[in-house]
């Protein structure tokens, strides 16, 4: 086995456990969040009573099981795409166009994953310091950016892997056979 399949293999590998867990955590959220809210409706309508906290609970929770689910998204490369672009550079015949403009997308969204997450530890730091809070005043704020920054961290770490993936195949000239992945980073 060369180092290149090797490493490739590790990254589906490492892709497979991170969307596993990543996609569990982020659907139980939705889930969960989804019946409370529900819950807190009937609460409201019913019984006229409500928990002070229901709401900011129910915004805060489903940001944070959309920012996990941004990695999964990542993982599979099913974020939004300019087709057009992709299939007309791809009928003129600029194969290599495509696959290096498919690198350089990738590592933008890596590098801007990454810088979210760096300068993100401030707010993390700063809004436990502070003892920050809802507008409930119920819920403290820094473990939901605690959680927002891992999951735009952890999206730069699958990123970057699929940088490496994306000039391996460059390498092997996979971009030359002309098909195009609308299923991409551009």
């Amino acid at each position: 086995m060369t180092e290149k399949t090797g490493f490739l293999l590790f990254t589906h590998n490492l892709n497979n456990v991170i969307e596993r867990c990543v996609s569990y955590v982020a659907g139980i959220l939705f889930f969960g969040i989804t019946v409370f809210a529900f819950i807190e409706i009937v609460r409201r309508y019913a019984f006229g009573y409500v928990f002070e906290w229901g709401q900011d609970a129910s915004i805060y929770f489903m940001v944070v099981a959309v920012a996990l689910y941004f990695c999964v998204t990542q993982i599979r490369r099913g974020h939004l795409v300019m087709g057009a672009v992709i299939e007309y550079l791809n009928h003129k015949k600029f194969f290599r166009v495509v696959g290096l403009l498919k690198i350089a997308s990738t590592t933008s969204i890596a590098a801007l994953c990454l810088l979210f997450c760096y300068a993100g530890w401030e707010m993390v730091n700063y809004s436990y310091s502070m003892d920050l809070t809802s507008p409930s005043l119920f819920l403290a704020l820094w473990p939901f950016h605690v959680l927002f920054v891992l999951s735009m961290g952890l999206m730069g770490v699958v990123a970057f892997f699929q940088i490496i993936e994306d000039v391996i195949a460059y390498i092997n000239g996979d971009h030359l056979a002309g098909e195009v992945d609308l299923i991409s980073d551009i």
